[in-house]
């Protein structure tokens, strides 16, 4: 039997920095990954100063396109699908009639259970119910979007939440500050407690460090996003695995496991 998993993102770069170490380590198990991101990426800016061109709305849309499939190599996904909308932008006021958050939801839920209906994947990865670090519009509608679409499906996948402890936060800011370099993680730990899933987690996947350079590889093919001196290169793949060497996840419905495929014939 092939193991398939299908992983669902909101936006091009999203799936280099959620969960991206946990796909890289099945890939190269031989599990057939496939990607959809919901939109084009095309409200967000050029966040690396290194990049000086000048980009016409369609440019920068063709060119966030191309990182995300590059990004995808990098993982080893077989596959990627566009969902085909308007990125929202933070506020929601992006993207016109065809932006993520505003249309039906119905009708996007009904375009990615196509998809999975095609792909057949025995596990889904997607975005949980806690925003409340993270409260992009086109996040909160991703799982929405998910949790309608895997109920019109004609088969029960293993679904699961990408998710983010407060521990694992600690654990890394703290690698940053024992090797004297600025921690990306201190700014979250300013979040209360319940911004975080310590509680919910049911899913540890431990990753290796050719995984965990899979990942930083793919996040740096989103050159017009993460500057190349981004303080999420500050450890290397050897530090973070020695930090913190799992990625986290809560089953929906199910009972804890250590693999994604647990309970799958």
């Amino acid at each position: 039997m092939v193991r398939r998993m299908l992983t669902v993102h909101a936006h091009p770069d999203d799936e280099a920095s959620r969960g991206a170490a946990t796909v890289a380590r099945y890939t190269a198990e031989g599990v057939r990954a496939i990607l959809v991101t919901c939109t084009d990426g095309g409200a967000g800016a050029v966040l690396n100063s290194a990049v000086t061109q000048r980009f016409t709305p369609e440019e920068f849309i063709e060119t966030r396109a191309a990182e995300l499939s590059a990004s995808a190599r990098h993982l080893g996904y077989s596959a990627v699908h566009m969902l085909g909308y308007r990125d929202s932008g933070m506020d929601g006021a992006a993207g016109g009639d065809r932006a993520f958050c505003r249309v039906p939801i119905e009708e996007a839920a009904d375009r990615l259970m196509r998809v999975m209906a095609e792909e057949r994947p025995q596990v889904v990865v997607g975005y949980g119910t806690n925003h409340e670090r993270d409260p992009h519009p086109d996040h909160i509608r991703a799982n929405k979007v998910l949790t309608r679409a895997v109920e019109l499906l004609d088969y029960s996948p293993a679904v699961y939440h990408v998710a983010f402890s407060r521990r694992r936060h600690l654990a890394l800011h703290r690698a940053c500050v024992e090797r004297g370099v600025a921690s990306p993680y201190e700014a979250g730990l300013g979040h209360a407690a319940h911004g975080f899933d310590d509680s919910s987690i049911t899913t540890l996947i431990e990753v290796e460090k050719n995984a965990i350079a899979r990942k930083l590889d793919a996040l740096r093919s989103h050159v017009t996003q993460v500057p190349p001196d981004s303080g999420w290169f500050a450890l290397s793949p050897e530090e973070l695995r020695e930090a913190f060497p799992y990625e986290e996840y809560i089953r929906v419905g199910a009972a804890p496991g250590n693999d994604l495929f647990d309970g799958i014939a």
